[in-house]
């Protein structure tokens, strides 16, 4: 059962059509003292089933990242915020969250030529 879901997990990080487009990893990181949890969507496409979305949750343990989606994008590609279709924080008592809709909010790298995006949840 743990190997289905791992395997599972793999396919939402994934995304199809590879090409010639360099492999974007996404990470979701949490600067707090407390765990905080969200949703994110992606839209998938399938030759069978055409486009669809999917949705998992997260939870972000304290001070620490987490590895959220792996995909090939063009290299033109610049808006982050634009590859979910719905991101989803729920909020913590006394912690002040940051809005993934905007750009200014994830921080772009590179490792070994291929580009690293990182969301930081709270402020």
């Amino acid at each position: 059962m743990k190997n289905i879901i791992t395997a599972l997990f793999l396919l939402f990080l994934t995304s199809c059509g590879i090409g010639n487009y360099p492999l974007t990893t996404f990470y979701v990181k949490n600067t707090s003292d407390k765990p905080i949890n969200f949703k994110a969507s992606v839209l998938k496409f399938s030759q069978l089933n055409g486009s669809y979305v999917i949705t998992q949750s997260f939870e972000v343990p304290p001070n620490d990242s987490l590895l959220v989606r792996q995909a090939h994008y063009k290299k033109d590609a610049e808006n982050p915020q634009n590859w979910f279709t719905k991101f989803d924080i729920f909020p913590v008592d006394g912690i002040s969250l940051n809005d993934p809709n905007l750009p200014v909010n994830w921080r772009k790298y590179f490792k070994n030529r291929k580009p690293i995006f990182t969301f930081t949840l709270n402020q």
